[in-house]
């Protein structure tokens, strides 16, 4: 499985417009009519496209917790600080996602075995 991303309303357009700069593919929620979606929606598009969760909203941490105990899967969650806002979260994230991109790329990690089923604090 490749990496791909996911991200929801809480996250800034630029940071997926500079990723895909980067080669990453990332799809935003209001690129495929997801914009005003619950939070167990977004989740639930995520883990059928395969994309890891892009999220500032604490509200991931009981849905990765639930969907692990109903025995549902997910792709990955990884929830930016919600400190974060502006150019501090558009750089923070990028800079973040393009080293899980790179480690991914040449081989460090995968994202079956250290990202699948995770929920990850950046």
């Amino acid at each position: 499985m490749a990496l791909t991303f996911y991200a929801d309303t809480h996250i800034a357009k630029a940071i997926a417009e500079q990723l895909r700069a980067h080669g990453v593919d990332v799809v935003r929620c209001e690129e495929v009519g997801m914009a005003e979606a619950a939070d167990e929606a977004h989740l639930d598009y995520a883990a059928r496209a395969g994309r890891v969760m892009i999220t500032q909203d604490a509200d991931f941490a009981m849905l990765h917790t639930r969907w692990l105990q109903d025995g549902r899967t997910h792709a990955g969650i990884m929830r930016i600080p919600p400190k974060l806002q502006g150019e501090a979260q558009v750089s923070f994230t990028v800079k973040e996602l393009l080293f899980y991109h790179e480690a991914e790329r040449v081989g460090a990690l995968t994202v079956t075995t250290d990202i699948e089923n995770q929920l990850i604090y950046l």
